[in-house]
């Protein structure tokens, strides 16, 4: 899809009535062979009763060849953030997934370690500054 969509980008589809579809419109469905695939909607017909859908991508030359029904549309395409995507690629690795888990357990336990701290300084100050008062 690019130079609209680029392949770093992360986008944001939105699930629509099937009369809400016009040519132009961007959608996200699922093919035959269960592939993901975001194309722009280039023509509609209806065969036998059932509106379906050709596609292709902006940078393609040709059409997709498979025909697509409304119940393979995941959503239309509403909006994208750039080189997002490089973000949800790196979460799903395992092995950064552990290191984040890890780095807000220990980041949790140092502010709870010092919001501690400052409990047990503010008691000591409160126990100060009575015990200077009862010297008075």
């Amino acid at each position: 899809m690019e130079p609209t969509i680029k392949k770093k980008d992360a986008i944001f589809v939105k699930e629509v009535a099937e009369e809400e579809l016009k040519i132009n419109d961007i959608i996200s469905f699922t093919t035959r062979e269960n592939t993901n695939v975001t194309h722009r909607i280039i023509k509609i017909v209806e065969e036998n009763g059932i509106k379906k859908y050709t596609t292709k991508g902006d940078n393609n030359n040709t059409e997709d060849k498979e025909k697509i029904e409304y119940s393979q549309i995941e959503g239309k395409y509403q909006f994208k953030i750039n080189q997002f995507g490089v973000v949800t690629k790196i979460l799903k690795s395992k092995i950064t997934l552990m290191i984040l888990v890890i780095m807000i357990i220990l980041i949790s336990c140092y502010k709870g370690r010092e919001q501690k701290k400052k409990l047990e300084r503010r008691k000591k100050r409160e126990k100060y500054e009575e015990e200077l008062e009862n010297k008075k």
